[in-house]
């Protein structure tokens, strides 16, 4: 029988991915990744690809998503899916945070689960 793992964004060590921008990793499995960021006002993403396909979620706050040369306005509630090798980059456009939910699939091997630093005790 297999065991659910639990992961909490209040018990790991977040990084800094640059200026204003910042994310904890989840690795659950060899098939998925999630990243989850909080994007300060102004900074985002640099235009990227990757072999996995990526989708996003933005909880709070207004996005710019550009995805091969393409642009969107994303807004809290807004899902979004970006092909495999699509070049993509993000920016936060509003005065808030923008608080997003990344899954890549598969799992990126360029991103480490986020080490646990303490215990909420869940």
């Amino acid at each position: 029988m297999s065991k659910a793992k639990i992961f909490d964004i209040n018990e790991v060590q977040w990084k800094n991915w640059g200026e204003g921008i910042d994310a904890c990793v989840f690795k659950p499995t060899p098939q998925a990744t999630m990243q989850y960021w909080e994007i300060k006002p102004g900074t985002g993403g640099a235009p990227h690809s990757h072999p996995a396909e990526q989708l996003t979620y933005v909880q709070t706050g207004i996005m710019e998503l550009t995805v091969d040369g393409e642009t969107h306005v994303l807004t809290p509630g807004c899902f979004a899916l970006i092909p495999s090798e699509a070049v993509h980059s993000t920016k936060n456009i509003g005065s808030s945070l923008v608080v997003n939910v990344d899954i890549f699939l598969p799992a990126r091997d360029d991103r480490e689960e986020s080490p646990k630093i303490r215990s909420l005790g869940k």
